[in-house]
Order: C-alpha cells, then structure tokens, then sequence
C-alpha cells in the first residue's frame, strides 16, 4: 500500500512537468490548453514539398533549388561546419534558422553572437530573435480575434522585414491584417506600433491554422521617435525615478548601456542583421568546413 501510495504522488508530481516540456510549438499554458483541442486547431503535416522537376521546397515555404540528394549532401556540408566551430553542438538550430556560419565575425559585430545561441527565449534581445524567428514584421495590435478555434489578437502589418516568401508560400499573399497567440501575454498593447518576432511558421496553415504564435515576450513598443521598450516591461514606464540598472530595466539600451535607442536605430540594427545574414538566400550558399 505505501508502495502504491509513493507511486502515486510521483505521477501527481512528475505530471506538470512532463506537460511543460514536451516540445511542442505551442507553449500554451494549462488554463488554455483546453481551448485548443486537435480538432480546433489541426497541425498540419510538416513536409517538404518536392515539384515536377525534383526540386524542393522546405517546410516554412523556402525554396532550395536543390534535388533531394543535393539538399541532403548541403545539410551535411552544414552540419560538419557547425560542429567544427561549436563542438557542443546538440541540435540543428542554427541550421533550421537559416543562419550563415560564414558571417560568423560580421553578426558578432552586430550583436549577435552565434556562441550565446543556448540562451533560454527570455534572455534573448531583439537582435538574437531578428535572427532565429522566422517572421519579423512592424505593425499593431489592433483587437482580440478568434480564429480557427483560437483566441488570438489581430495585427494590421505595416511592413514585413522578414519572411515575405513564407507569408506568401502558406497564406498565398502577405495579409494586410493577420493574427497571432501570445499565451503569456494576456493583454498586449494596443494600437501603437511595434515590432514583433514570429516562431512555428510551418504551423501555418491557410485552412486550419490561420495565425502565428509570438514569442515570448518579444515584442518591441514604439512609445514615441526615441523611446522603444519590451512590451513585457511597460508596466515599469511610468516608475520614477527610472534606474536603467535596476532588476527590470524598460528601456532597450545599446550594447554599452550608455543611451537610448531610437526607433529609427533599432529598426536600422534589425535591416543590417538580416541583410548580413541573408536568409532569403541561404540555400545558394556555400559551407566549407576545410577553408
């Protein structure tokens, strides 16, 4: 009975984290997991898809230019350079986010340092997911929606800084208006501009799935031409006075800590990273791992 009783208390105990790590793309939490049953909202079968030539097409709407043997002899090609300069490599990461190992010193320069690439979501700035999300875009929330069986929030896009290919591959077209979840905020900003990060873009499905998860407390605010914020942070705006060294600084800094960042500057760092990088590209390139 005291065996029983010990196993049971396991399985009560055990239970919510298994819930939590299971990993899925939709980082919903319990309260919501209800909402979204299998028959709401279907996944749709991630495939790459392959035309009357041979040539294929990746999952998120890229398009290689390669048979399947050729894109499997680049994955290769990728993985023996990724291993040789990150030895602890355990995942594809970096080659699922399209990320140019060539440009190694030029995105370090940016901001962006390939070796910090482990670092939970949360600690990552908007520089790191200008490079890992698969969808960037400037716009505003503008409304709560429900679409396809989700309580989502509806987002006119003003301009699409990345993954314009992807939009068009599942949606047809870049949407003037679309929709995305945010499980961990609630109650975003509304009607003021900002910048926000997609991820699980092959999730996207035009009949079943019509919206983008964000990532967690991504999203950057406009407040006015010189002040930009987290939206997860604006709650601390208005505390006085403000300590841009304190536990929950607001304000993105640059990398120095000395100033402020304009709107103009962080939307200028966003366009030289992914200009650098080059994901629209990146299966015309080359990986070396003897050069």
């Amino acid at each position: 009975m005291k065996q029983k009783l010990l196993l049971l208390l396991s399985v009560i105990i055990l239970t919510p984290i298994f819930a939590m790590s299971d990993g899925g793309s939709n980082e919903i939490g319990p309260e919501k997991k209800s909402k979204y049953t299998q028959k709401d909202c279907p996944l749709p079968v991630r495939i790459e898809q392959v035309d009357s030539k041979g040539m294929v097409t990746d999952k998120i709407g890229y398009y290689t230019g390669m048979t399947k043997d050729e894109l499997q002899k680049f994955k290769q090609d990728y993985d023996k350079l990724d291993k040789k300069m990150f030895p602890n490599t355990r995942t594809t990461m970096l080659y699922d986010a399209k990320i140019d190992l060539n440009k190694y010193e030029e995105l370090k320069n940016l901001g962006v340092d390939l070796k910090r690439s482990g670092a939970p979501i949360e600690a990552k700035s908007y520089k790191d997911n200008t490079l890992y999300r698969e969808i960037v875009v400037i716009g505003k929330t503008i409304g709560k929606e429900k679409v396809t069986g989700a309580d989502t929030f509806k987002i006119e896009i003003i301009e699409v800084l990345k993954g314009v290919d992807i939009l068009k591959f599942k949606l047809g077209e870049v949407p003037k208006y679309f929709n995305y979840l945010d499980p961990f905020t609630p109650e975003p900003i509304i009607g003021k501009i900002g910048m926000y990060f997609w991820g699980f873009a092959e999730d996207i499905d035009v009949n079943n799935r019509r919206w983008i998860q964000q990532v967690t407390g991504s999203t950057l605010i406009m407040l006015n031409d010189t002040t930009v914020i987290y939206e997860r942070l604006a709650e601390y705006v208005n505390r006085k006075p403000f300590s841009p060294g304190g536990k929950n600084p607001a304000f993105v800094y640059s990398d120095d800590f000395k100033r402020k960042l304009s709107w103009d500057e962080v939307v200028q760092n966003v366009r030289d990273i992914l200009k650098v990088n080059d994901a629209e590209n990146f299966y015309k390139k080359t990986f070396n791992v003897d050069k």
